[in-house]
């Protein structure tokens, strides 16, 4: 499976950040409407930690 290209984190709200809205058109996110887009390493202040960035379904559909 090929990981798609997200926007850089620190360009992103603090909702898209969360997961609540797209990180893509910053839609607000329901859990049934959210796509998981999995678990993605981020270098945060020199620690490594897990971001999981989450998409509405047409974004989903745009890029896949």
């Amino acid at each position: 499976m090929i990981a798609l290209s997200l926007p850089d984190p620190l360009t992103l709200s603090d909702t898209q950040q969360r997961g609540a809205n797209c990180v893509w058109c910053a839609a607000p996110l329901a859990n049934t409407a959210a796509h998981d887009l999995g678990a993605r390493p981020l270098d945060a202040h020199g620690v490594s930690v897990l971001w999981f960035p989450r998409c509405c379904r047409t974004c989903q559909k745009a890029w896949s």
